[in-house]
């Protein structure tokens, strides 16, 4: 709903969207229209009522160590080539994969540099994969996260920015919280530059 904030949308199609039951749905909804977050249409279908008040629950509820997150290593010259490298081998392999946090807020809006490459995939590459691209998994001094998530809606809405695949600037919004250096600065450009009334990017 963030994502396309003036559709309106069924409840159905939450559901399916969500791949929660409708039953579930339902009572999200009615709760979301207790708090005076979407609002129902004649028709029965609901819409966002109140972007910036909905995005802030969202952020608030939201807990990035819900997805198994790897912490690894990959040499390169420089951050952004670390992430092309990962790109580029997930394309090779067809992983789903979508950079997120600053790697991917540095893309829709080079406010900050970075060191820590995060890149959500739709499953763990395999270990020789992992080896063709060079990752070795430490715990400490990491400079890539591969993130395996919880609910595969962090895919929705993502695009190609400058030949790499990034979540949605709602998302990468949601997984700025509490991530290491510059994230919260990072976070305030997105939502300031990006994340404009209406919620488009």
């Amino acid at each position: 709903m963030l994502i396309e904030p003036e559709r309106a949308f069924s409840q159905r199609e939450l559901a399916k969207a969500s791949g929660l039951d409708e039953g579930f749905t339902s009572r999200i909804v009615r709760e979301l229209e207790a708090e005076r977050l979407v609002a129902r249409e004649p028709d029965g279908a609901v819409r966002v009522a109140d972007y910036d008040a909905l995005l802030d629950a969202w952020r608030e509820a939201y807990d990035f160590s819900k997805h198994h997150v790897v912490r690894g290593h990959v040499a390169a010259r420089s951050s952004e080539d670390v992430l092309r490298q990962l790109a580029e081998q997930f394309k090779r392999d067809k992983i789903e994969h979508a950079a997120t946090g600053l790697a991917g807020a540095w893309l829709l809006n080079p406010f900050a540099g970075y060191r820590l490459a995060v890149v959500y995939v739709e499953k763990m590459p395999s270990s020789e994969a992992r080896q063709e691209m060079g990752f070795h998994e430490q715990p400490k001094g990491e400079n890539v996260w591969l993130v395996v998530p919880n609910d595969e809606g962090v895919f929705h809405g993502a695009s190609d920015r400058d030949g790499i695949r990034c979540v949605h600037p709602v998302q990468m919004y949601l997984d700025l919280k509490n991530h290491p250096e510059r994230s919260e600065e990072a976070a305030a450009q997105l939502r300031q530059k990006i994340l404009r009334k209406g919620g488009h990017a």
